[in-house]
C-alpha cells in the first residue's frame, strides 16, 4: 500500500504546530545559549510555514520534506 505524501505531511504538521505551542525552555547549559536554541526554533517556525504552503499548493512531497526538516530540528533540542 503506497503512502498518500499530503495526508503524512497534514499529520507532520499537525503534531509539528502542536509541540511548537506547548514548547517551553529551561535554564540551558552554558555550551548552549538562548540566542543558538532560538535560531533553531525560527528556522523550525520557517520550515513548518513552509510545509503548509507547499500541502496548499498541491506539492504534498515538498510539504513533507519541509515538515520533517522541522520536526529532525526539534528532535535536536
Amino acid at each position: 500500500m503506497r503512502e498518500d505524501p499530503a495526508e503524512r505531511s497534514s499529520k507532520y504538521l499537525k503534531t509539528t504546530t502542536e509541540a511548537l505551542k506547548s514548547l517551553k525552555t529551561r535554564e540551558l547549559p552554558v555550551t548552549v545559549s538562548q540566542k543558538h536554541v532560538d535560531r533553531v526554533l525560527e528556522l523550525v517556525q520557517g520550515y513548518t510555514r513552509d510545509a503548509r504552503h507547499y500541502v496548499e499548493s498541491k506539492k504534498p512531497v515538498t510539504s513533507l520534506a519541509c515538515i520533517a526538516y522541522a520536526e529532525g530540528l526539534l528532535d535536536a533540542l
